[in-house]
């Protein structure tokens, strides 16, 4: 039977910059080593606090979980 090993989980962060001609422009920002079983309402806790950090305004936050399939 197959298993799904976990390898790794980051947070990208969606930041909102001023572009030119009052475009707006987007970058992303990593943040990875995130351990395996934090909790959702922990990822968010961190995004909020790392946002308050930032420059600019965070637009969004995603969670990427890789992992490697394996056969027993």
């Amino acid at each position: 039977m197959a298993e799904v090993r976990h390898i790794s989980t980051s947070l990208r962060f969606t930041l909102e910059l001023a572009g030119e001609d009052g475009k707006s422009v987007n970058k992303t920002l990593s943040v990875s080593r995130i351990g395996a079983g934090a909790a959702a309402d922990d990822l968010n806790a961190l995004a909020g606090s790392l946002g308050g950090l930032l420059e600019y305004p965070v637009k969004s936050v995603r969670k990427y979980d890789t992992g490697l399939i394996e056969n027993e």
